[in-house]
């Protein structure tokens, strides 16, 4: 099954931006990614392709160190990352994502 996450950024639950850095606020989108994923019954581990849109190219490193303590190295997501402007000017960084639930061992099984 697949589970389409339409772009998570950094706003609590109120609407308001939470951080004031591109780590602050990847990891706070992050959680939030996580909780939409545990309510379809899917995890981070779940995500093939995953899209990042920063608002600030500069931001790509400190980004990336963040998104890779989320991700062990053997699961690392298909990633894009896209430089553009996003919903509010605080924000840093929007991240949108794709999981497959239910890819267990077909051993035994049919070709359907």
């Amino acid at each position: 099954d697949f589970v389409f996450v339409s772009g998570q950024v950094s706003f609590d639950d109120t609407g308001n931006v939470v951080g004031t850095d591109v780590v602050e606020q990847t990891r706070h989108s992050l959680t939030r990614l996580d909780r939409v994923l545990a309510a379809a019954g899917a995890t981070l581990h779940d995500i093939a392709s995953a899209t990042v849109y920063l608002a600030n190219a500069g931001d790509a490193p400190r980004f990336n160190e963040e998104w890779m303590r989320w991700f062990a190295a053997d699961h690392r997501p298909a990633r894009a990352t896209v430089v553009a402007a996003l919903l509010d000017p605080q924000l840093l960084v929007e991240i949108q994502a794709v999981a497959v639930t239910g890819r267990g061992s077909t051993e035994g099984k049919e070709a359907e």
